[in-house]
C-alpha cells in the first residue's frame, strides 16, 4: 500500500508542473494518420524534434505572434502563423512530396522509444533479407541475442544469456504466452508475420512485467496499409530439409477502415546433419544417410486484422492461429536404441514421438493521441493447446493404456486473458511521464498418460509510473517505479501406480509416497517493488553516453515450485521446491554509442547481481525412477552475470557495407563452489561484408554478401552440463531485384554453413545427444509485392 501511495504521489506532483501560462502543443501525422517521430519543428528561433508519438511542445512566456514550421524528408513542409492569444493545440498532417519520394529510399524511421536502453530495431525489409527459417534464428545475428534451437524448424530467444521466463515476447502489445518454460518448446508464431522486430536488452520489467529480467523481443504486425489494395506473395525453399513454403498477404485501406490478412503454409522433411553417428550415454546411434529421422513437420498459420482510424485515434482487432506438427528424433524421447532410429524409407512422414501445437490469439489494440498525450489500451485472449504423442509405454507394470487417445503422452491446455493500459503525457518540451498497468489471468489444464506439469491458476497485476526529463541541451534523465503482485494456485497430483511400483521394490512408505506425489497443492502470493533509473549524455552530435540501473523481480513458475518426475524432453528427473522466493536482481549497464550517417559504433558492458537466482541444480542423488538418472532440483543461489556487447556497421563509398557484432558473457553462482550458470552462450562474433552493385538510379541494387560467425568453446558450464567446442561458420547471400511486368520482385538466395561444418550449438535442445547442427543449406526466398 505504501508503494501505491508513493506512485500516486509522484503522479500528482507531475501534474502540478503542467501549469504553464502559454504553450503550443502539436501532433504531427502522415497521410495515413500515423504519428511521425523525428520531424524538425521551428518557431521564432526555437527548435524541437517530434517524439516517438509525433508530438512537440513549446512554452512561450511572451505574447508575440508565432511562426511555426514543420519539415520531414520526403514530405512537403508545413508552416503557419499563430496569434498569441492563449494555448494552441494543433493537429498537423504532412503530405508526401512526390518528387522527393521518387529520389529517396525510405526504409523506416529508426527512432528509439527509450533513449537510454540498448535496443536493436529490425525492419521488414531486413527480416526478409536475413530470413533463416524461424523468426528467432533470423535475429540470431544481432548482438546480445541468441537462439535456443529445437532441430531445424523451431527455436526460442535468449537475451544476454537469459531465456525461458526471463525473456518476454510481446506481439502487438500483448505478451505472447505458451509453454515457454521447456527447452523443447519453440516460439509459436508465423515466421513471416512480423513487420518489425525490436530487441530490448536489459531488464525491462518496469513497463512489461516481472518476467522481463533479460529483455524483450517486441514484434509488430499492425501497421496501417496505404490506401487501396496491395499485398505480397513469398515463396520459400530450403535444401537442408527440403522445405517448401508459401505465405500470402492481402491488405487494403480507404483512409479510415483498413484490413489485413495473411496465410502461411510450410512443409519440411527430416533435416541433414554432417555425421553418420551420434553418441548418447556411451551408446552409439546410427544416423542413416546423414538425415535425422522423424524431424519432419508442417505448419499452417493464419492472420486477419480489421481496424479503423479517426482524427486522433486508431483501433483494431486481430485474430491469429498457428498450427504446427513436428517430429522428435526417436533417440530424444524415452530410451534410445538402434531399432528406434532405423531408416523407415520416408523422409517426410511424422511418426511417434511428435508434438502438435495449436495457438489461437485474439488481440485488440486502441491508441488515442492528442498533442499532449497518448493513451494505449491493449487486450488479448490466447488459447494454447500443446500435445506430445508417443507410443504408449509405461515404466511401471500396472499402468494400463487409456481407452481413448492411448498414445497421447502429454496434453497441456493453457488459456490466458491479458489487459494493458498506458497513458503518456507530455507536460513541457523537457518533461513527460507515463502511467500504466497490466493484468493477466492464466488457467492451465493437463492430461495424457504421463504427467509433467500440474493444473494451475495464476493472476498477475502491475502498476507503474515513469518520468522522463531533459536536463538542458545534452542531458536526459528518466526513472520510475513499479509494483507487482502475483497469485498462484496449483493442484496436487498423486500417482498410486508409482507408489505401488516403489513399494514392490522394497522402498519405505515415506520414500514411495514422496516420489508418488508428482505435484503438491500450493497457494502462493508474491509482491514486490521494482525501480529503474537512467541518465544519458550527448556531448556532441552523434555521440551518446548512457547509464541504466535498477532492481526487478520474477515470481517462480509452477514447474519450479511443484514438478516432481522425469521430463523426457530434457532427459532428467526434475524436482521443484515449494518454498522458493521471488527472484530478485539488481542490474546496471552502460551504453557508449556513436552514429553519424551510416556509421554506427556501440559498446555496452552490463552487470546483474541476483540475490536468489533460480535454476536446476544436480543434487548428486540418483533417482529411483527407471531411466531417470540424477535428480535435478530447482534451487536458488546468489549469482552474478556480466558481459560485454560490441557493434560496428558502416558504409564505404557507394558499394561496400560492413557489419560486426560481438558478445562475451561471464556468470557464476556465488558460494563455496562458484559454478557457472546453465545455458550460457559462449563468446561469439558475427561479421558480414556486402557489395551493392547498381545498374540504374531507378533500380534496387544487387546485394552480394559474405558472412562468418566465430564461436568460442564453452568450457565454463554448470555441473553435469556438457562442454562444447568452438567453431567457425561461413555463409553467403545474394539479393537480386527483378521485374515481372510492373511488379518489383526480389530474389534472396542464402547459403548457410557453406563448408558443411560439423559443429554443436551449446544452447541446442539436441546438444546432450551429441547431435550436431544442420549441415549445408541453400535457401531461396522469392518476394513478390503487388
Amino acid at each position: 500500500m505504501r508503494a501505491l501511495i508513493l506512485v500516486w504521489g509522484l503522479l500528482l506532483w507531475s501534474l502540478t508542473l503542467a501549469g504553464q501560462s502559454y504553450h503550443v502543443a502539436g501532433l504531427v501525422l502522415d497521410e495515413l494518420n500515423q504519428p511521425m517521430p523525428g520531424c524538425y519543428v521551428r518557431s521564432n528561433g526555437n527548435a524541437a524534434v517530434t517524439d516517438v508519438n509525433g508530438r512537440f511542445i513549446f512554452n512561450h512566456l511572451s505574447k508575440e505572434e508565432l511562426h511555426l514550421e514543420v519539415s520531414f524528408l520526403g514530405y512537403l513542409p508545413f508552416d503557419t502563423l499563430l496569434r498569441a492569444d492563449g494555448h494552441h493545440h494543433l493537429r498537423i498532417n504532412l503530405k508526401p512530396d512526390a518528387v522527393q519520394l521518387a529520389e529517396v529510399e525510405v526504409e523506416g524511421r529508426r527512432l528509439q522509444t527509450a533513449s537510454n536502453q540498448s535496443r536493436t530495431l529490425v525492419q521488414a525489409l531486413e527480416l526478409d533479407r536475413q530470413h533463416s527459417g524461424t523468426l528467432v534464428r533470423t535475429l540470431d545475428r544481432q548482438v546480445g541475442f541468441n537462439s535456443m534451437d529445437i532441430g531445424a524448424s523451431a527455436s526460442k530467444p535468449i537475451i544476454r544469456g537469459m531465456s525461458f521466463n526471463r525473456v518476454v515476447v510481446v506481439s502487438n502489445g500483448v505478451k505472447q504466452e505458451g509453454q515457454q518454460w521447456g527447452a523443447d518448446h519453440g516460439l509459436e508464431m508465423d515466421p513471416f508475420l512480423s513487420e518489425q522486430a525490436e530487441i530490448i536488452k536489459g531488464a525491462a520489467s518496469l513497463e512489461y512485467g516481472s518476467d522481463a529480467l533479460g529483455g524483450i523481443l517486441q514484434l509488430t504486425s499492425n501497421r496501417i496499409p496505404a490506401k487501396g489494395f496491395s499485398g505480397k506473395l513469398q515463396l520459400l525453399g530450403k535444401t537442408v530439409n527440403e522445405t517448401g513454403g508459401l505465405s500470402a498477404l492481402l491488405q487494403g485501406s480507404d483512409g479510415r477502415w483498413f484490413f489485413k490478412g495473411r496465410a502461411t503454409a510450410l512443409s519440411y522433411g527430416d533435416y541433414r546433419v554432417p555425421t553418420d553417428t551420434v553418441v548418447y550415454l556411451t551408446r552409439q546411434l546410427p544416423i542413416h544417410k546423414e538425415r535425422l529421422k522423424n524431424t519432419a513437420g508442417r505448419e499452417m498459420d493464419g492472420y486477419i486484422q480489421l481496424g479503423r482510424t479517426g482524427d486522433h485515434w486508431r483501433s483494431s482487432v486481430s485474430l491469429s492461429r498457428v498450427d504446427q506438427k513436428s517430429g522428435f528424433f526417436p533417440g530424444a524421447h524415452g530410451v534410445p536404441d538402434a531399432q528406434r532410429v532405423a531408416d523407415d524409407g520416408n523422409t517426410r512422414n511424422i511418426d511417434f514421438p511428435h508434438q502438435e501445437v495449436r495457438h489461437w490469439n485474439v488481440t485488440s489494440n486502441t491508441l488515442v493521441q492528442t498533442p499532449h498525450s497518448a493513451l494505449s489500451l491493449d487486450a488479448g485472449y490466447q488459447r494454447n493447446h500443446r500435445q506430445e504423442w508417443s507410443d504408449f509405454h509405461t515404466h511401471y507394470g500396472a499402468q494400463e493404456a487409456p481407452d481413448e487417445q492411448a498414445d497421447l503422452e502429454l496434453d497441456f491446455f493453457l488459456e490466458t486473458w491479458s489487459a494493458n493500459a498506458g497513458w503518456n503525457f507530455r507536460l513541457t518540451p523537457k518533461y513527460a511521464f507515463t502511467l500504466g498497468g497490466q493484468y493477466q489471468y492464466q488457467q492451465n489444464q493437463s492430461a495424457g498418460y504421463s504427467f509433467l506439469l500440474p493444473e494451475f491458476e495464476r493472476q498477475s497485476r502491475g502498476l507503474f509510473l515513469k518520468h522522463d526529463y531533459k536536463l538542458g541541451e545534452h542531458w536526459v534523465l528518466n526513472g520510475g517505479l513499479r509494483y507487482d503482485w502475483v497469485d498462484l494456485q496449483t493442484e496436487g497430483y498423486y500417482d498410486p501406480l508409482l507408489f505401488a511400483y516403489l513399494m514392490e521394490r522394497g522402498q519405505t512408505n515415506e520414500t514411495a509416497a514422496a516420489y508418488a506425489q508428482r505435484a503438491a497443492d500450493s497457494k502462493r502470493s508474491f509482491g514486490a517493488l521494482s525501480w529503474a533509473g537512467g541518465l544519458s549524455y550527448r556531448p556532441v552530435e552523434g555521440l551518446k553516453l548512457a547509464l541504466n540501473l535498477g532492481e526487478s523481480f520474477r515470481a517462480p513458475t509452477p514447474n519450479e515450485l511443484t514438478t516432481n518426475g522425469v521430463h523426457h524432453g530434457a532427459f532428467r528427473h526434475e524436482q521443484g521446491r515449494g518454498d522458493l522466493s521471488p527472484e530478485r536482481g539488481f542490474y546496471t549497464d552502460v551504453l557508449v554509442e556513436y552514429q553519424k550517417e551510416e556509421r554506427r559504433i556501440s559498446l555496452s558492458p552490463y552487470l546483474y547481481h541476483f540475490s536468489n537466482y533460480i535454476f536446476l541444480n544436480p543434487s548428486g542423488t540418483w533417482s529411483l525412477l527407471p531411466h531417470a538418472g540424477q535428480v535435478y532440483r530447482y534451487t536458488e543461489s546468489e549469482a552474478v552475470l556480466t558481459g560485454l556487447e560490441l557493434q560496428y556497421s558502416d558504409r564505404y563509398g557507394e558499394h561496400w557495407q560492413v557489419e560486426l557484432n560481438g558478445e562475451w558473457i561471464y556468470n557464476y553462482q556465488r558460494g563455496d563452489k562458484p559454478y557457472p550458470l546453465p545455458f550460457s552462450p559462449p563468446a561469439n562474433l558475427f561479421g558480414e561484408l556486402s557489395y551493392l552493385h547498381t545498374f540504374s538510379p531507378n533500380r534496387e541494387p544487387i546485394r552480394w554478401s559474405l558472412n562468418t560467425k566465430a564461436v568460442a568453446a564453452q568450457n565454463r558450464v554448470a555441473r553435469n552440463e556438457a562442454t562444447t567446442p568452438g567453431y567457425l561458420l561461413l555463409g553467403a547471400a545474394i539479393g537480386l531485384p527483378l521485374r515481372a511486368g510492373r511488379l518489383p520482385i526480389e530474389l534472396n538466395i542464402q547459403v548457410q554453413n557453406l563448408l558443411n561444418t560439423r559443429y554443436y550449438n551449446h544452447l541446442s535442445f539436441y546438444r546432450r545427444l551429441e547431435i550436431p547442427e544442420p549441415g549445408r543449406n541453400v535457401q531461396v526466398l522469392l518476394n513478390i509485392p503487388f
